[in-house]
This record gives C-alpha cells, structure tokens and sequence, in this order.
C-alpha cells in the first residue's frame, strides 16, 4: 500500500477523515476553523461520554461475544461527575441538548443496548463471524495529495444464502434515540456516505469485490422498548451513490486545497463558533 506523506494539504495532515470531509460539506468555513485554524472549542456532552462507552463494549462483543459491563459502567459514572452531567443546570447551558436524565437511567440505557446486541447480530446475520473491530483504513486518493484515513467499527462475515463464500458486512455502531432515525436522515448522503467511503476503500485495502460487501448502520436506542432496541439501517452502494460520495469527497480536498471557505448560514444553530470571535 502506497500512501501520501504531503503535508503541504492547509490542514498540515497527509490525510483526510470522513468527519472532516461532513464538516466541511455542511460549511466550509467551520472546517477551517475546526481543521485549518485550529480553534479547538470542544465542550464535554453526555452522549460523546455515553457513546464511547457503548462502542466500546460493542466491539468486544464483536471480538469474543462478552462485554465488561462492571468497567464500562464505572467509566459512563466517572464522566458524569468528572463532567458534572448530573447537575440538571448543565443542560440549561447547552443549547440543542435534550432535558436531564439520571446517570442511571443512562446506564440501564448501555445495559439494554448490550444485552440486546448478541441475538439481534444472531438473528439478522445468521452464521456471521468476526472479522475485525476498530479496523483502520489509511488509503491514497487517486489523483490527490492526501490519503483517506478511517476506523471501521466493525466488520464480520456471514455465509450466502445461495452459493458458496460470504458477504462481508461493514457495521458502524450509532446510538440514537428512542424512535431511531427519520426517513430524511437515513437517506442523507452526509450519513450515507460514510459507510459507501468505507466500503471503497475496505473493497481496495482487501481487494475484495464490491458486490461481495455489504454495509449498515446499527442504531442502538435510547430508551428503546426491549426487543426493539438494535436496528439495521442498510446503505446501498450502487454506481451512483459511490460517485455522489466520491465527488463530494473530491470537492472537498479541491476546496480545501484552494482556499476556500465560505460560510453556511444554514448550520449556524448547533455550531459551536456561532456568535462568537471567530465567526459572527
């Protein structure tokens, strides 16, 4: 495997990741803050704590099929006091953040989610093995100064239906709350095209075909109903959509490359810059 090692790309990075390539597509002028610039103005939030934990014990239940629930917990307890998430006036602080929730409600949320993953991965994917977890993609651009670096959180393998061989399955774990995803955000190819990047580029790292992978979200729900926790958001990969990926992707790095940042008044809500120094 040939990669890039140019480092004249703006960001100062022989490579590029997916959060960055959604960054930039939702506005080019907070990828150059986030990524050029530099402005680091990162606030603790329960679901990156929460989310961390459960992916966590995902992937060893990927691995071996057990999860260590005793230390998992403990470290979901000691970001919520390290953090202070337990104070309900956190959340007054925090625009766009959903209404206080005990830690142990959390927890029990992380408890459901693990039970339920063993029989649903049984029952979705019969006869599915482990492959890896976490695996990591590092693979150059064609025709572009940086490489496209990435973790897979989970890749098994599940005989087919007809013939001999398998399909491999490209799984990325996402907590979501309790009615899932809506229609409009399972067919954003700002989600989509996350796993239709990882399928290219796993299919080249492998040399294994494309028609032979196949990809999904997990969504793990907050709050879900038992048995009704786990869901499979499939992702087709067909011509269309890998060159809808690639283009935006490719945009990117041209854009990036040339300078240009303009802002997106659409994304302000959520952005952590908005209304301040550095973008008003």
């Amino acid at each position: 495997m040939t990669t890039n090692t140019n480092t004249n790309f703006p960001t100062g990075k022989p490579h590029i990741s997916f959060s960055e390539v959604k960054t930039w597509k939702e506005c080019s002028y907070k990828h150059k803050l986030t990524y050029v610039d530099k402005i680091d103005l990162f606030e603790p939030s329960p679901y990156l704590d929460f989310g961390t934990a459960v992916h966590e014990g995902c992937e060893t239940l990927l691995e071996n099929r057990t999860v260590n629930k005793d230390k998992l917990l403990k470290d979901i307890k000691s970001a919520w006091e390290e953090h202070g998430f337990e104070d309900p006036e956190w959340y007054t602080k925090m625009p766009g953040w959903y209404k206080h929730e005990p830690v142990e409600t959390w927890c029990q949320w992380a408890e459901n989610m693990w039970d339920e993953i063993p029989g649903y991965l049984d029952e979705t994917f019969p006869g599915w093995e482990f492959v890896e977890a976490e695996e990591a993609l590092y693979e150059p651009i064609e025709g572009k100064p940086v490489s496209f670096k990435g973790f897979i959180d989970g890749i098994i393998k599940v005989p087919k239906k007809r013939g001999s061989g398998y399909n491999y399955w490209i799984i990325d774990w996402k907590t979501a709350g309790s009615y899932g995803w809506r229609r409009e955000k399972k067919q954003d190819i700002l989600m989509t095209a996350q796993l239709i990047l990882y399928k290219h580029f796993w299919s080249i790292k492998h040399d294994v075909p494309l028609s032979d992978i196949r990809c999904g979200f997990v969504l793990l729900k907050r709050g879900g109903k038992k048995g009704k926790v786990c869901d499979l958001v499939t992702v087709s990969v067909g011509p269309k959509a890998l060159a809808k990926a690639n283009k935006i992707m490719n945009n990117m790095i041209s854009a990036v490359s040339r300078g240009i940042a303009l802002k997106n008044r659409n994304s302000c809500k959520y952005c952590p810059y908005y209304q301040t120094e550095h973008c008003t």
